[in-house]
């Protein structure tokens, strides 16, 4: 602890009165601001242009399925937590690295004989006792780890999206397919009502006439209750969808009248692989981790660094009394000193192999999705290229054979249904490659 005292005579006054002014600005100016790290003002405009906050108008019950992305990217919660999560990793940075004291003012008064009251009244004026002014380095350090954080934030606010997007695509695509398969099934109903009314109406009181008539109608009866139980699923499907759009779970949207047409991928695996290596925002929110806590190992070094304590005093005639400079040296806390650091680097270690494994998994997460990808796409191919049209040929000869007498209805009907549950099972093919499509692209960090 250093103090320096002056006399009370006017030389001295007049020496020490810029002394005071100049003390009592680096004061202010040391306890007020805040060392901003370089990068945090791109960040902020970053983040000011990530997230649309317009009013959000209604979703029509007839919306496309690129109209129902635009608005679960401004509706949901999930994603303007993670916005918002962002904004309060960044509004950090200025205080972790501001001194974080206050200016400390006292007032004394003595008695003393012969002296004016403006004499006797002492203003002091410094930094909060119970907080030292830190060195200024140690700030910038701070404001570094804290601006590391934030970019982290930002980069899980992107991950948030891309998993939405992923996710409502996924809902859209089985809400499409429950739709299909609805106006399919609904096709095999009138074939199998068809199919009963002609056994019907040619009943005859033989056994084997009454078993066909029988069987002729169950299976109406039974592909009705299948018919049913889709339109059934329908609210909940509907309610999965709009829980990512943050709608009640009942608001309307109408079944698409149509599967969605396939998207193409550009790229090749191994380019995918690149891409998730080299973009994946989740990885990226690590290695911002990792940064972190590399100016955290930084930061806890610093602690050896002295920090300062000022005060200045003076009557209320403006004459300095004495200004009074303290500081803090670590010695007695050097084995916490050190803990801290080794502490520091042990989450550094951590958080760089959280990253590796994370980079591992996401890769075998890639190299699947890839071959589901690639196995839905190869039998979308024989479906729709082999299979379904050999089965519209043979519902065709069918259709020939009963105009000659040489076939049954039932025979027409068994073909076409067999059409029907290939086209079903072709556009569950689909909608498979679709789904594993939007993964893949958030995986890769493809907006699509």
């Amino acid at each position: 602890m250093a103090v320096a005292k002056t006399g009370a005579g006017s030389m001295g006054t007049a020496r020490l009165r810029p002394a005071l002014a100049l003390v009592l600005i680096g004061i202010l100016a040391i306890s007020s601001c805040a060392i901003h790290p370089r990068g945090e003002r791109a960040e902020r405009e970053l983040a000011r242009k990530a997230y649309a906050r317009e009013e959000l108008k209604p979703l029509s019950a007839d919306a496309s399925l690129e109209e129902v992305l635009n608005y679960a990217y401004r509706a949901n919660a999930d994603l303007e937590r993670l916005y918002w999560e962002w904004i309060a990793a960044l509004e950090a940075i200025p205080q972790d690295a501001s001194p974080g004291t206050n200016l400390a003012l006292s007032v004394e008064s003595m008695f003393e004989e012969g002296a004016t009251s403006l004499q006797r009244t002492t203003l002091g004026v410094g930094n909060d006792p119970m907080t030292n002014l830190p060195w200024p380095g140690k700030l910038a350090t701070a404001g570094a780890k804290s601006l590391e954080s934030a970019r982290a934030a930002g980069f899980r606010f992107q991950a948030g999206k891309l998993e939405l997007r992923a996710k409502v695509l996924s809902a859209y695509y089985a809400y499409a397919l429950l739709a299909e398969s609805v106006r399919l099934k609904q096709r095999e109903v009138s074939l199998l009502t068809t199919a009963a009314s002609s056994a019907e109406g040619s009943f005859t009181v033989s056994k084997a006439s009454a078993m066909e008539l029988l069987e002729a109608r169950n299976a109406r009866d039974l592909a009705i209750n299948d018919l049913e139980n889709l339109r059934a699923q329908v609210p909940s499907r509907l309610a999965d969808l709009n829980a990512l759009l943050s709608r009640e779970a009942a608001a309307p949207l109408e079944l698409p009248g149509e599967l969605p047409p396939a998207r193409n991928l550009p790229y090749t695996d191994a380019e995918i692989l690149g891409f998730v290596a080299e973009r994946n925002p989740e990885l990226e929110a690590l290695a911002h981790d990792a940064r972190a806590n590399e100016q955290a190992v930084k930061l806890a070094r610093q602690q050896y660094i002295p920090d300062l304590g000022l005060t200045l005093s003076g009557d209320l005639e403006g004459m300095t009394k004495s200004i009074m400079a303290m500081i803090t040296a670590p010695v007695v806390r050097r084995e916490a000193i050190e803990a801290s650091i080794s502490q520091a680097r042990a989450e550094l270690e951590a958080s760089r192999a959280m990253r590796r494994q994370a980079a591992n998994d996401l890769a075998a997460q890639t190299v699947l999705a890839l071959y589901d990808l690639r196995s839905a796409e190869r039998q979308v191919a024989l479906l729709q290229t082999t299979l379904i049209p050999r089965l519209a040929q043979r519902v065709e000869v069918a259709r020939g054979a009963y105009a000659a007498g040489q076939a049954s209805l039932g025979e027409v009907v068994e073909a076409e249904i067999m059409l029907l549950k290939m086209n079903l099972m072709a556009a569950e093919m689909r909608m498979e490659r679709e789904t594993m499509l939007a993964e893949i692209e958030r995986l890769a960090a493809i907006s699509g």
